[in-house]
């Protein structure tokens, strides 16, 4: 049985729109999975239908603003106290067993936690995918506007009443140089549309800190098992595995949190299929993550063990759990174009940087080698590895030089197939010299495959380029080239 369109007020009195989703009266009082969506929640029919079918009862909200929800939509503003107001609510109905499980992904995964925190004695249980948890976290990386990204989100999701699928693809399709010309700041007014919050959210940085921000702080004095979905194509898989490892954990003992990890991207189409972009990943990938889902719910309202880490590692055979720390392996860059054990006696290399001719950002999955005649790119690789090699994390240590401020040193770390295509296993942005870690990752490498370490100057238009001139990349126009030299670079990899 369902009854939609319930009306609910928040925790200011502004009536928000939901629907509950139930068994059979016989079996009341159940447990509730929750989710709070700012993507309509007319979107989770089957899958209200799915839980009821497994005896749980299924909450769908519309956060505030959006949808049938009155009020405002303001991203990461009312979401703490609208959760702790649903929670009341549903531990109050002849229904309910008083205990609810958070589930959603992506901005659904911030409102879970928020209901978790805000509630925790209500809330023994938290699946959570992909979360993205703060304008601040999601937008930017290493404090450089993730342009792409955020320009497809806010133009289908931030400013409205509804979320506008395809309209990205639409106004891109109808002019391809948009992202490219500049000002950044000006890119509504150049695709004819409205956009009240785009400039506010690129001048403010990523050092605004929202008033809703849930802190490590806050993660860490849980009571909430977790259970943390996460695909190694997903650009906040970083945030999955901060969630793992922090959640409860100042607490003894600390509640049971369980790692899923796949070839799968951000909305965790993947899962039922083998392939994402160009790079296959066999029948092993396979996993019936609605089953697993279920399984670990069950588990956990009934105190049983939940179960291990299910870990696909890039190039695995098997699901495994987080290795514990191994070794360090240590390669040099060489301007010869090698990675070797030694050290570089000399500069391994120079690239000039032309903002009007940025380095191309590829789609995950893709194979790169179309991008390897590019000039302003430095190539390092390895022999054929003589063995397998795995690694859990890998960082870069740069000296380099450049005469103009704000210049990006991206660094890339790639496979280069016994077969000839080379795939992105890991990335990062830098400001200048220093230690750079790399997005996360576990690599599972066979014998015969290489790897490949690039540095250039942009990664465009996943993130926005620097213009050269040490002037602001947002709201300036003026573009220069720029000469940048690497004196060193050193990779390390944490082996298992």
């Amino acid at each position: 049985m369902s009854r939609f369109n319930l009306r609910l007020p928040g925790w200011d009195g502004t009536s928000l729109a939901l629907d509950a989703h139930l068994p059979e009266p016989s079996s009341w009082p159940v447990p509730t999975v929750v989710t709070r969506t700012p993507y309509g929640r007319g979107h989770h029919l089957a899958e209200g239908a799915g839980w009821v079918r497994r005896g749980f009862g299924y909450v769908v909200q519309d956060v505030r603003g959006r949808y049938d929800s009155d009020g405002v939509w303001e991203c990461y503003r009312h979401e703490r106290g609208d959760g702790a107001a649903l929670a009341d609510w549903i531990r109050a109905q002849e229904w309910s067993d008083g205990r609810l499980v958070g589930y959603g992904g992506s901005y659904s995964g911030y409102t879970a936690w928020a209901l978790a925190v805000e509630r925790p004695e209500s809330v023994p249980a938290v699946v959570s995918m992909g979360p993205s948890m703060a304008l601040h976290r999601t937008k930017f990386e290493d404090g450089v506007l993730r342009l792409a990204e955020h320009a497809a989100w806010w133009l289908e999701r931030a400013d409205g009443r509804v979320s506008r699928d395809g309209l990205t693809a639409l106004l891109l399709g109808g002019d391809p140089g948009a992202l490219a010309r500049l000002p950044v700041v000006d890119l509504p007014d150049r695709l004819g549309t409205r956009l009240p919050r785009w400039a506010e959210v690129v001048r403010r940085g990523p050092d605004h800190r929202p008033e809703e921000e849930i802190t490590e702080r806050d993660l860490a004095a849980l009571p909430t098992a977790g259970l943390h979905v996460g695909g190694w194509y997903d650009l906040l898989v970083d945030e999955t595995l901060l969630h793992w490892r922090t959640v409860g954990a100042a607490r003894s003992p600390r509640p049971p949190q369980r790692l899923i990890i796949g070839p799968w991207g951000h909305d965790l189409a993947f899962t039922g299929r083998t392939r994402h972009g160009d790079r296959e990943h066999g029948p092993q990938s396979l996993l019936d993550l609605g089953a697993t889902q279920v399984a670990w719910i069950r588990a956990c309202l009934a105190g049983a063990d939940p179960g291990p880490d299910l870990v696909l590692p890039v190039g695995g055979r098997s699901w495994l759990s987080w290795p514990a720390a191994g070794g360090e392996s240590v390669l040099h860059a060489h301007p010869d174009g090698t990675l070797r054990t030694v050290p570089a006696d000399a500069p391994p290399g120079a690239f000039v940087y032309d903002p009007s001719d940025p380095c191309p950002s590829l789609a995950p999955g893709a194979d790169r080698r179309p991008l390897d005649g590019r000039p302003d790119v430095l190539r390092f690789g390895t022999p054929p590895l003589p063995a397998p090699l795995s690694f859990t994390s890998a960082r870069v240590r740069l000296d380099v030089a450049a005469p103009a401020d704000d210049v990006d040193w991206i660094v890339r770390l790639a496979e280069h197939t016994a077969e000839g295509q080379v795939f992105e296993l890991a990335r990062g942005r830098t400001g200048g010299s220093g230690r750079l870690a790399l997005s996360p990752v576990w690599v599972s490498l066979p014998a015969g495959s290489r790897l490949r370490l690039e540095i250039t100057g942009s990664d465009f238009p996943r993130l926005a380029r620097s213009l050269g001139t040490g002037a602001d990349r947002y709201t300036t126009t003026a573009t220069a080239t720029v000469h940048q030299r690497v004196n060193a670079a050193r990779l390390v990899l944490e082996t298992s």
